[in-house]
């Protein structure tokens, strides 16, 4: 039995987007295509993670054009959803956007270590595509 896919809306995509916590960044590099799994929070129109200044995230993505990608799969029942944001990482400079964070919705990193660098991606576009049962 084949089901059809079908787009989700915007609306629908942020809030996707807002209730998930796993997400993962992809990025070209001079070594070629990279792409990692963070933890994020959505911050209005874009996605916040943290990272340690010497890793690739904190060195190699910041003023890059990235993708970020969500989604849900259930390949027992045939269901799923995927949500994908186009748009440009830059590491947050202004103390006060990082103070507001905190208090906030601070992205806990699952990864041990230290990781300073707040990291946003503004969404420049957005799109999404569902499969059986979720409705938009």
């Amino acid at each position: 039995m084949s089901v059809a896919y079908r787009d989700l809306s915007r609306e629908r995509c942020l809030a996707l987007l807002s209730e998930s916590v796993v997400g993962r960044i992809a990025y070209c590099s001079a070594a070629g295509p990279r792409l990692y799994p963070v933890n994020y929070v959505l911050d209005g129109d874009s996605i916040v993670f943290r990272s340690a200044a010497y890793t690739a995230l904190g060195t190699e993505v910041a003023e890059q054009p990235v993708a970020f990608e969500v989604d849900q799969v259930d390949a027992v029942n045939g269901h799923g959803w995927s949500v994908v944001v186009n748009g440009r990482a830059s590491v947050i400079a202004d103390p006060d956007d990082v103070a507001r964070l905190r208090a906030r919705s601070d992205p806990h990193p699952w990864a041990p270590g230290v990781r300073p660098l707040y990291v946003r991606i503004v969404i420049r576009r957005i799109g999404g595509r569902a499969i059986g049962s979720l409705t938009d």
